[in-house]
C-alpha cells in the first residue's frame, strides 16, 4: 500500500510540475458583436472583467459590431449618448488592468454598409482615441484595411484586419488615404510580408466575418425554417408554409445576401486571403458576425466564431464542427509555454454577469518549426562583379505587326536595350543597409532599407507586374497581357533626367540611382523577388533638411485641425508645372509627401514629389489613342504640344483644388513665369543626358525637342488651367475660429481668412483677389469653432456663394444682394443676418456640413453608342446614341444624366428617337426623369386578340404589320429610398395618328376581320393622364449584369383628350433576377416574371398587352398574341467559356440558353393554352463596353433569329 501511495505522490508532483512547466503564457479572449446592452448592461463584458481577472498575459479582442445598428452616431444624434454607453461598458472591461484590448470594426460599425458608414465608423475610432486608455486600441485605424501585425508574447502573433472594407459598397479609404495598404494587392504583398516573418508562431486572424459558419451566414438553415419561415422574425411566429417557406432559405444558403459567406465578393475575399494562409499550418481564424459560439475545423485551420456578445441565433451542426451553442458567451484561447493551444468557450447567464465553460478542446501544438520554402532564385551574375551589362525588360520585345499597330511601339527599344548598370551589394553600398519591410504599390515591388545612420530608403522593381493593378475578375485573362504590354509606353529611365529638372525648379527630390541586384543571401527570404532584378534606388525622406516627411493626408488633418498650419501653395503650382511639363499623369494623393518648416508661429507645408512611374509616357498605339480621345484624355501623352491640360491633370482634380486655392491669376503666371525661366534649353538638354548613354541615343534628342516645345508652351497651358480651377473654388477654415471677409476691390471680390481670437482679428490665414468673370462658385467650410462669416460683397449676377458653417454657433452676416445658399445645424445657436438673396438651408442632419475631398467629377460626354442588329421582323437596324452626363455639388450619384438614341430600320424606311432625362434631387430629395418618345412609324405586328390567334397559311408575314406613328412622353417626380428602391409619379401623354395608304395591303386596310372599328382606326387619338409606380434595381452592371434584381412595376390612367379616344386603365410588373455563385461569375442563371391587366372596358389595338418576340416570348413573332391580360417567365443560363486574346477586340465569350412561356387574357375568350419558346446562342462582350450576341428562337410557330451589337442582348425595333 505505501509503495502504491508512493506512486500515486510522484506521479502527482510529475502531473504538478508538467503543469508549471506548461503555464499559459498568453490568453485571448475573444467577444464578439457586442453592440447593445441588456436591459442597460453588458453581461458578457462584466463577466469577463469578474470572472476571468484579465491580467498582463490577457489581451481582449473584440471582434466587431461593436454598436447596434449602424455605428456611432453624429454626437448631436438622439442616440449618441446611449451608444456611447455602450462603447464605454466594453472598454471598461480592462479599466485599471495590465490586459490589452483590440477593438476590430464590423459592419454595422460601418453603418451597415450605409454610404455613411465611413464616416460613422471614424467616429467610433475617435471616441475610442478620446478615451486616452493606453492599453485600449481601435485596430484597424481610419479605416484602412489592415493587415496589422499585433504581438502577443513570444510566440503568437494576432493579424487584425477590417473584412467590412472589402464588402463595403461605399466611400473607403483608397489611394488617397494615408493607409499602409490601400489595395487589395497591396494587402496580400502585406499580409504574406506578416506570414513569412512569424512561420514559426502561431497566427490568429482576427476579423468581424468568419470564414466558416455553421450559422444564417455560412448559409445554414434547418428544417424548421423551411416549414415557418417567419420564426427567423419572431421565435413564437409559428405559420406553416412547406414549400413556399423554402424559397428564403435555398436562395439565401446558394446566393447569399451581401453579409453572407456564399456572396461572390465575400467568398472572394475568403479565397484570396485562404490562398496566403494555406501554406501555414499554425493559423486560427477569430471572427463574430454570427450570433452564435462555434469552433470549426478543415484540412488546413481551425476557425473560431465567437459572436454572441449581446444576441444569439441558431446555428447547426456539420461534419467541420467540433462545438456549437446559440448561447450569450465568448471564446478563450489559451497558449502555454510548451505552445500549445487550448480553446475554450463559456455562456454567460444575462441576469447574474456570471461565465460558465461549457467546451475545451486542445486544437495546436506548435512546438515544432514548419519547414521553410526551398529557395529557387538562380545565379545570372557572376560573383564579385562591380558592373553588369542587363536590361529593364526583355518583354516588350518583337512584337507583331498587329501588336505594334494596336499597342504602339512605345518605348520598347528602350526597355530591351542593354546598359551598363553598377551591381548592388546590400552590406555594402552606402556603407550597408538593413532590410526593414517589404512593400509596393499596385505594380512593383520594394524594399525599405535602413542605412547606417537610420536614414530610411527605398528599394524597388522597374518592371512592373499588371496582376497586382487589375481587378481580380481581369487577372490571368487578355487583359492582364495588354496592361502588361502598355507598361512599354512609360520610360523606365525617366526619373534621372526629372530628378535633375527638378533640381534646377528647385523641387525636393529624391536622387534615384539605377542597380543590379544579384542573387545576394544578404536579401534572405526576399532573394527570389529582387534577384537578377533592374531596380532603383532613392531617399524615402527627400526633404530640404532631410527630415522626417508627412503624409499628404496627414497634412490635411492638420491644416483642419489648427489654423497655424499651411501649405506653401506656390510651391505647390511649381510642382504641378514640372508635372505636365513631363506628362505625369498619375498624380494622386498618394504621390506626395510633405516636407515641414517651423517658422515660429506656425508651421509651413510644402510637397516633395515622389514615384515618377509615368513621366514621359507615350503611346503610339491605336488602342490609347482612341481611349485618349473617349474615355481617358489624361493619356495623350509626351507630345510636341499640350493638347488638353485640363484633362492631363484629371488625377490630380482633388489634390488641385485643395491645395491650389489660396493663387489668384496674377501670381499663377508670375510662378509659371520663373519656372519657364529656370529651365532654359542647356537645362532640359543636360538633364536628359542623365539617362545612361546606351538609352539617351536611342530618344534622348527627341525627349529633348518635346520638352522644349511643351516649356515654350506651358505659359499658356497654365493659365488654362487655372481658369478652369478658378471657375469653382472652396475656401476653407479650419476646427478653430475664424473671420471669413468678402468685400469688393473694384470690379473683382477679395476673399480673406483670418483667425480669430476673442473679439480680435489674428493673423491672415487666406487672401485672394477674384474676377467674377472667372469665378462661378465660391464656397466657404468653416468646420469647427464659433466661426463669422461678413460677406460685403456687391451685386453680382456672374457668381454665388454657397456658406457651410460647420459645427458650433456661428454668425452669418450676409450685407449684400449676391445670391447665397447658407447651410448649418438648425440646432445650434447660429445667428443669420441676410441679405435679399440668401437662401438658408438649415437642417437637423449633421451631414448638412459635410466636406468632401474627392466631391469634384468632370462631366461625361459620350459620342456615338452604336446599335446594330437584325432579325425577321425588322431586318437590318442601325443605330446610335449620346450620353451625357453633369456632376453637381452634393448631387448623388450625379448631377443630371441625358440619354438620346436613334434607331433605323432600312428596310422598312421606319425611324424611332428615344429621350431619357433624369436631374437629381431638383426639390429636396426629389428627381425628375422625363420620358419621350417617336416612332415613325411603328414597326409592329397585330394578329388579332385573344390568346388563340392563328397565322393565315395563305399570307406572308408582311400582311399583320400595323404601321402606325406615335409620340409618348412621361414627366415623372421620382423619390429614391433606400438606395435601391424608389417610387414615381407624374404626368404622362401619348399621340396616336395613322395613315391609311400606309396599311391598304396591311391587316389594318381590312380592320373589321379582325373586330376594330374601320371608320375609327386612322382617327388621331390623344390621351392626357399619369402613371406611378415604383423601381427596384440593384445590378451589379448596366450592360451585362451578373447578379442583382431589376423589377418595375406601373400603374397608369389615361383620359382621352378628343371625342375618337377613350379611357385606358392598365398594371404592369416585370422582375427580373440575375443570380451567379462565383466572383468573377461564370455561371449566371437569369429568372425573368412579369405580367399585367388593364382594366378599361374598351381597348385600341395599340393599347393592348403583347406577347412576342419584343416583349418576353421570343420564338415568336413580335407581339403575337394581344389581350386584356397577361402573364410571361423566362429562364435563361449564361455561361463564360474564354477571354478572347484578340488585341483589337478582347474581351469574355459564352453560350446563352433560354426558355420562354407566357399567355395572354381575353374577356369573353376560354383558353388554357400557354405558349413555349426555348432556344440559345452566344454573346461576346469586348472591352466590356458594348454587347455582341446571336440567338436562335424556337416555337412551333417559327424559328428565329437574332443579331445585336450595342447595349442589349435582343434587340428589336
Amino acid at each position: 500500500m505505501k509503495y502504491l501511495f508512493g506512486f500515486i505522490m510522484v506521479f502527482a508532483a510529475h502531473v504538478i510540475f508538467a503543469q508549471t512547466n506548461d503555464s499559459v503564457t498568453a490568453r485571448i479572449i475573444l467577444i464578439g458583436d457586442g453592440g447593445a446592452l441588456i436591459n442597460g448592461k453588458h453581461p458578457v463584458a462584466s463577466a469577463v472583467k469578474n470572472q476571468l481577472l484579465p491580467d498582463k498575459k490577457t489581451t481582449i479582442v473584440y471582434l466587431g459590431d461593436n454598436l447596434y445598428r449602424h455605428g456611432l452616431p453624429d454626437e448631436g444624434n438622439v442616440n449618441y449618448v446611449l451608444s456611447r454607453t455602450v462603447l464605454d461598458s466594453q472598454i471598461a472591461v480592462a479599466a485599471n488592468t495590465p490586459a490589452h484590448v483590440y477593438m476590430i470594426p464590423g459592419n454595422h460599425d460601418w453603418s451597415n454598409g450605409g454610404a455613411d458608414g465611413w464616416a460613422s465608423l471614424l467616429r467610433q475610432e475617435a471616441y475610442v482615441n478620446l478615451m486616452r486608455e493606453k492599453n485600449v486600441e481601435f485596430l484597424p485605424s481610419e479605416g484602412c484595411p489592415g493587415p496589422v501585425e499585433v504581438p502577443i508574447g513570444n510566440d503568437v502573433v494576432m493579424v487584425v484586419f477590417d473584412s467590412q472594407w472589402f464588402l463595403h459598397p461605399h466611400d473607403k479609404p483608397g489611394i488617397e488615404w494615408d493607409c499602409p495598404c490601400k489595395t487589395e494587392s497591396e494587402f496580400k504583398l502585406q499580409l504574406q510580408e506578416i506570414l513569412q516573418k512569424n512561420y514559426n508562431k502561431l497566427i490568429i486572424m482576427a476579423c468581424h466575418h468568419p470564414f466558416m459558419s455553421n450559422g444564417i451566414h455560412g448559409g445554414y438553415f434547418g428544417i424548421k425554417q423551411h416549414i415557418f419561415p417567419f420564426t427567423d422574425l419572431r421565435k413564437k411566429l409559428y405559420i406553416p408554409l412547406p414549400v413556399i417557406g423554402s424559397i428564403y432559405p435555398i436562395s439565401r444558403s446558394v446566393f447569399g445576401s451581401p453579409q453572407d459567406i456564399s456572396y461572390p465578393a465575400y467568398t472572394n475575399m475568403v479565397n484570396t486571403i485562404r490562398a496566403e494562409t494555406r501554406q501555414h499550418p499554425n493559423v486560427i481564424y477569430a471572427a463574430g458576425h454570427d450570433h452564435s459560439l462555434q469552433l470549426l475545423q478543415d484540412t488546413s485551420h481551425y476557425y473560431i466564431v465567437s459572436g454572441s456578445g449581446c444576441q444569439t441565433s441558431r446555428v447547426e451542426n456539420s461534419k467541420n464542427s467540433l462545438f456549437t451553442e446559440a448561447v450569450l458567451g465568448f471564446a478563450v484561447l489559451e497558449v502555454s509555454k510548451n505552445k500549445n493551444v487550448t480553446a475554450k468557450f463559456y455562456s454567460v447567464n444575462a441576469d447574474s454577469a456570471t461565465a460558465t465553460e461549457t467546451f475545451a478542446k486542445n486544437i495546436i501544438d506548435f512546438s515544432k518549426p514548419p519547414a521553410l520554402a526551398k529557395d529557387t532564385a538562380q545565379l545570372k551574375i557572376p560573383p564579385y562583379t562591380d558592373y553588369y551589362v542587363a536590361t529593364a525588360s526583355k518583354q516588350y520585345t518583337n512584337p507583331s505587326t498587329m501588336r505594334k499597330l494596336i499597342l504602339g511601339k512605345n518605348y520598347r527599344d528602350v526597355w530591351s536595350q542593354p546598359v551598363k548598370l553598377k551591381v548592388f551589394r546590400l552590406k555594402e553600398e552606402h556603407g550597408g543597409f538593413k532590410i526593414k519591410a517589404m512593400g509596393g504599390g499596385k505594380q512593383t515591388k520594394s524594399l525599405t532599407l535602413e542605412d547606417k545612420n537610420g536614414k530610411l530608403w527605398s528599394l524597388r522593381t522597374i518592371d512592373k507586374d499588371p496582376e497586382m493593378a487589375l481587378p481580380e475578375n481581369l487577372r490571368n485573362t487578355v487583359a492582364s497581357e495588354i496592361i502588361q504590354d502598355m507598361i512599354s509606353a512609360a520610360h523606365p529611365y525617366a526619373p534621372l533626367p526629372v530628378a535633375a529638372l527638378a533640381k534646377a525648379a528647385n523641387i525636393p527630390h529624391a536622387k534615384p540611382e539605377f542597380f543590379l541586384v544579384p542573387n545576394d543571401v544578404d536579401f534572405g527570404r526576399y532573394r527570389p523577388v529582387f534577384a537578377n532584378k533592374v531596380c532603383m534606388l532613392e531617399e524615402k525622406d527627400a526633404s530640404w533638411d532631410g527630415s522626417d516627411t508627412k503624409s499628404t493626408i496627414t497634412v490635411f488633418n492638420n491644416i483642419i485641425e489648427d489654423n497655424d498650419k499651411r501649405v506653401v501653395q506656390n510651391e505647390v503650382l511649381k510642382v504641378r508645372l514640372l508635372d505636365i511639363l513631363i506628362a505625369d499623369w498619375d498624380r494622386h494623393f498618394d504621390q506626395f509627401k510633405w516636407g515641414v518648416r517651423d517658422t515660429g508661429e506656425g508651421k509651413l507645408y510644402y510637397p516633395i514629389p515622389k514615384d515618377r512611374d509615368q513621366a514621359f509616357f507615350r503611346s503610339e498605339g491605336w488602342l490609347v489613342d482612341y481611349v485618349s480621345k473617349k474615355r481617358l484624355p489624361f493619356l495623350k501623352g509626351l507630345r510636341y504640344k499640350i493638347p488638353d491640360v485640363i484633362h492631363l491633370t484629371a488625377v490630380s482634380k482633388d489634390f488641385d483644388r485643395l491645395f491650389l486655392n489660396d493663387i489668384d491669376r496674377k501670381e499663377w503666371d508670375s510662378v509659371t513665369t520663373v519656372f519657364r525661366k529656370q529651365l532654359p534649353d542647356t537645362v532640359i538638354i543636360d538633364a536628359v543626358k542623365k539617362m545612361p548613354p546606351e538609352i539617351y541615343a536611342l530618344n534622348g534628342k527627341k525627349i529633348t525637342d518635346k520638352l522644349i516645345s511643351r516649356r515654350n508652351e506651358l505659359g499658356k497651358a497654365s493659365l488654362k488651367y487655372y481658369d478652369f480651377l478658378a471657375k469653382q473654388v472652396n475656401i476653407l477654415g479650419s476646427n478653430e475660429k475664424e473671420l471669413f471677409k468678402v468685400f469688393n476691390e473694384g470690379k473683382n471680390i477679395r476673399v480673406q481668412v483670418l483667425s480669430r481670437q476673442g473679439k480680435d482679428s489674428g493673423f491672415v490665414m487666406y487672401d485672394r483677389l477674384f474676377d467674377p468673370n472667372r469665378t462661378k462658385e465660391l464656397r466657404f467650410y468653416g468646420f469647427r469653432g464659433n466661426d463669422k462669416f461678413d460677406i460685403n460683397a456687391k451685386t453680382t449676377d456672374k457668381t454665388f456663394f454657397r456658406i457651410i458653417g460647420g459645427k458650433g454657433d456661428d454668425t452669418f452676416h450676409i450685407n449684400s444682394n449676391i445670391k447665397s445658399y447658407v447651410y448649418d445645424l438648425s440646432t445650434e445657436k447660429n445667428f443669420l443676418a441676410k441679405g435679399g438673396n440668401t437662401k438658408p438651408r438649415f437642417s437637423t442632419d449633421t451631414k448638412v456640413n459635410d466636406y468632401d475631398i474627392n466631391e469634384f467629377q468632370y462631366d461625361i460626354f459620350h459620342f456615338p453608342r452604336i446599335n446594330v442588329g437584325w432579325n425577321a421582323d425588322d431586318g437590318f437596324m442601325f443605330g446610335f446614341g449620346l450620353w451625357y452626363r453633369r456632376y453637381g455639388w452634393r448631387k448623388k450619384p450625379y448631377s443630371s444624366e441625358q440619354r438620346l438614341s436613334a434607331l433605323f430600320a432600312a428596310a422598312h424606311r421606319a425611324s424611332q428617337v428615344k429621350y431619357r432625362g433624369l436631374f437629381v434631387d431638383v426639390f429636396p430629395k426629389w428627381d425628375i426623369v422625363v420620358n419621350a418618345e417617336l416612332m415613325n412609324p411603328a414597326l409592329n405586328n397585330f394578329f388579332g386578340f385573344g390568346n388563340n390567334t392563328k397565322v393565315s397559311e395563305d399570307t406572308t408575314i408582311r400582311y399583320y404589320r400595323a404601321r402606325f406613328k406615335n409620340v409618348a412622353a412621361d414627366v415623372l417626380f421620382r423619390k429614391k429610398i433606400a438606395g435601391v428602391f424608389s417610387v414615381f409619379a407624374g404626368p404622362s401623354f401619348y399621340h396616336y395618328w395613322n395613315e391609311q395608304d400606309r396599311n391598304k395591303d396591311y391587316i389594318l386596310g381590312k380592320p373589321s376581320l379582325v373586330g376594330l372599328d374601320s371608320s375609327n382606326i386612322y382617327s388621331v387619338k390623344s390621351y392626357a393622364g399619369a402613371k406611378l409606380g415604383f423601381y427596384i434595381n440593384n445590378l451589379n452592371d448596366e450592360l451585362f449584369p451578373t447578379r442583382g434584381i431589376s423589377w418595375l412595376s406601373t400603374f397608369t390612367q389615361m383620359q382621352p383628350l378628343n371625342d375618337n379616344s377613350s379611357p385606358l386603365t392598365k398594371l404592369e410588373s416585370d422582375m427580373t433576377v440575375y443570380a451567379s455563385m462565383s466572383f468573377p461569375a461564370r455561371w449566371v442563371t437569369v429568372l425573368r416574371v412579369g405580367g399585367g391587366h388593364i382594366y378599361s372596358d374598351s381597348l385600341e389595338y395599340f393599347q393592348a398587352l403583347t406577347l412576342g418576340a419584343n416583349n418576353f416570348l421570343r420564338g415568336f413573332r413580335k407581339n403575337r398574341f394581344a389581350g386584356t391580360g397577361l402573364a410571361y417567365a423566362s429562364l435563361e443560363f449564361r455561361v463564360k467559356l474564354f477571354d478572347s486574346k484578340s488585341y483589337v477586340f478582347p474581351g469574355q465569350v459564352g453560350l446563352v440558353a433560354f426558355n420562354d412561356i407566357g399567355r395572354v387574357w381575353l374577356k369573353g375568350e376560354r383558353s388554357r393554352l400557354w405558349h413555349y419558346a426555348y432556344g440559345g446562342g452566344f454573346y461576346y462582350v469586348p472591352y466590356n463596353m458594348v454587347l455582341v450576341s446571336a440567338t436562335v428562337a424556337l416555337s412551333n410557330e417559327e424559328r428565329l433569329v437574332n443579331f445585336t451589337l450595342g447595349t442589349k442582348l435582343n434587340l428589336t425595333f
